[in-house]
């Protein structure tokens, strides 16, 4: 069979969708023919519609290197970095961009899929420049603008993406992704119910796009309608069931709702998100599958924040019996000095020291699933942790020259402004000192400052009328804050791991929550079945406080009468 019939076979085969019959036929034509570009192109399509993307960009590689100058070169490049990109092989990709920029400088195209590698590469700023140039080119480039609304977003400025994604939108209404986009940046501005109206009209535009769901959950959660969003997250699963980020976001409302048998299963795929930890630095050797280790040593170690590793930590103790060896366990620095010595280990070392030796490793925010955690089973028996008894009674020498009760205070969290994601969680969770005002003037209270970082500074400037005593100079680490906090009578926080602390020194708080609260604080519930000692109040409105901190200054009022008549 002549080579121009074989080379006809195989485009019918793929038009007929036998990808598999296609690449064999256009592999019989390239062994008659090595320099057929058209075969290569058209393999590497093959390839790509079979989701084999290696061989694809193997394959539109030599077609570029065949057609160099040639006028689809210009597209051949394209192609081949968006393919390149997609496995995040983000260096051969913007060399493959440029390549394409070089050869059509006049067009926009090459400009576009530059900006949108570099997002997806953690390069925001490059990739506004990218778009920049785009815009440049071709002004009402719709692709350009949701481009630029992605870079925007990802350096925090949602104000501005929002009006990138609306411009990408006026330019083209169809455009599903710019309407997803959108979506994501109403929900990071607490316009929930606005993105939820936008992802069903983008749903209307891609009904099988699982994205799009996840956007509908996401917006649902922050909203408060955990049910429906439940349900949209199971639809998105079904379109894209290996999509990590999906399981992960599904886990929050279903930990939320109190579902801890499904949650934590699915928590566990945050370990394969784009951006997870697990996946840039992964830990040498095996992960521990729950058995028994016959004398070998386990690590433990801390995986997101301070307060997750002291809310987990209460779980070392059961996991080292069932260990059957020693447990080392691996936390950040400031937590280092207050857990040395905790029931089950044998060492505990900073996240700063060389890694010990071990032979298989947990994190441990995977302690609970281990465990079988559900709502009735959780071990909540405090305190499980411990201040050094001098430290505690020389604050509380220092403490008897104030009159009143005693109350800690943290007003704000850590602003994180390098992790998008956590800062602006904080945003939505931290407030100013002064929104605290009447509660710092309940009579028959010393309020002390627990704030640490910039935030701390307000401590130095209080509301008229507030007692507030600020020693956080004298604070190094949380075994020092945890003396402190053991001296008190009450402590008073924003959703921090002072929080933590405090309920696993078995210390009475009430913490502030904000409208779309960690899903460890349940939903709309006022006591944690983790902490026996806290009181939560949640925000019942995204963004206004009002309410929340009117009724926390009643609260305090009639705490301070019934504990002076105790």
């Amino acid at each position: 069979m002549d080579v121009d019939r074989l080379f006809a076979m195989a485009l019918a085969k793929h038009q007929d969708g036998f990808l598999d019959e296609a690449v064999a036929t256009y592999q019989q034509v390239l062994a008659s023919i090595p320099d057929a570009i058209p075969a290569w192109v058209n393999l590497g399509l093959a390839w790509q519609g079979l989701g084999h993307l290696p061989q694809a960009a193997s394959a539109l590689c030599r077609a570029v290197v065949l057609a160099p100058e040639s006028p689809m070169a210009v597209d051949l490049c394209n192609d081949l970095g968006n393919l390149l990109s997609a496995q995040r092989r983000f260096a051969e990709a913007e060399t493959i961009f440029h390549r394409a920029i070089s050869l059509g400088p006049e067009f926009a195209q090459p400009y576009n899929n530059l900006a949108a590698m570099q997002v997806d590469a953690g390069e925001p700023a490059a990739a506004l420049a990218a778009c920049r140039r785009a815009l440049a080119i071709q002004p009402e480039n719709p692709q350009a603008f949701n481009n630029l609304g992605n870079a925007l977003m990802e350096l925090g400025q949602t104000e501005a993406a929002v009006g990138a994604f609306m411009r990408a939108l006026s330019l083209q209404p169809d455009f599903a992704e710019a309407a997803t986009n959108l979506s994501g940046a109403l929900i990071d501005q607490g316009a929930s119910e606005a993105a939820i109206a936008l992802c069903r009209q983008a749903i209307a535009l891609r009904p099988e796009q699982a994205d799009v769901y996840n956007n509908l959950g996401n917006a649902l959660r922050e909203a408060g309608r955990l049910a429906e969003a439940a349900k949209v997250f199971q639809r998105a699963l079904w379109l894209a069931p290996d999509d990590a980020e999906i399981h992960y976001n599904a886990s929050s409302v279903l930990l939320k709702r109190g579902d801890f048998a499904a949650g934590w299963r699915e928590f566990e795929w945050r370990k394969r998100t784009e951006r997870s930890a697990f996946r840039k630095m992964p830990l040498p050797g095996p992960e521990w599958n729950g058995q028994s280790l016959h004398g070998k040593t386990l690590l433990l170690y801390a995986e997101q924040g301070l307060g997750d590793v002291l809310q987990f930590v209460r779980y070392v103790p059961e996991i080292a019996a069932r260990v059957g060896g020693p447990v080392v366990l691996r936390v950040f620095p400031p937590l280092r000095r207050l857990l040395t010595g905790f029931p089950g280990t044998v060492a505990v070392v900073s996240t700063d020291d060389p890694l010990p030796d071990y032979d298989c490793h947990m994190p441990l925010m995977s302690l609970p699933m281990c465990c079988g955690t559900v709502l009735e089973t959780i071990p909540a028996a405090v305190p499980y942790l411990f201040a050094e008894p001098s430290a505690v009674q020389g604050w509380r020498d220092r403490l008897a020259a104030f009159p009143g009760r005693k109350v800690g205070l943290v007003w704000a969290g850590d602003p994180r402004p390098h992790q998008r994601g956590a800062h602006l969680m904080d945003r939505r969770r931290s407030l100013a000192l002064a929104q605290f005002v009447d509660a710092l003037r309940v009579p028959g209270i010393q309020w002390i400052s627990l704030q640490k970082g910039g935030a701390g500074l307000q401590a130095r400037m209080p509301p008229a009328g507030a007692d507030l005593w600020d020693p956080m100079d004298e604070i190094g680490d949380f075994a020092d804050t945890a003396a402190l906090v053991s001296a008190l009578d009450l402590v008073v926080t924003v959703d921090t791991s002072v929080a933590h602390l405090a309920g696993g020194l078995g210390k009475p708080f009430w913490l502030v929550s904000r409208f779309d609260g960690c899903w460890r604080w349940l939903d709309g519930c006022e006591h944690s079945p983790w902490y026996p000692t806290a009181r939560i109040y949640h925000q019942t409105a995204w963004s206004d406080w009002r309410p929340v901190l009117r009724r926390l200054s009643l609260d305090l009022a009639r705490w301070v009468t019934m504990t002076a008549i105790g």
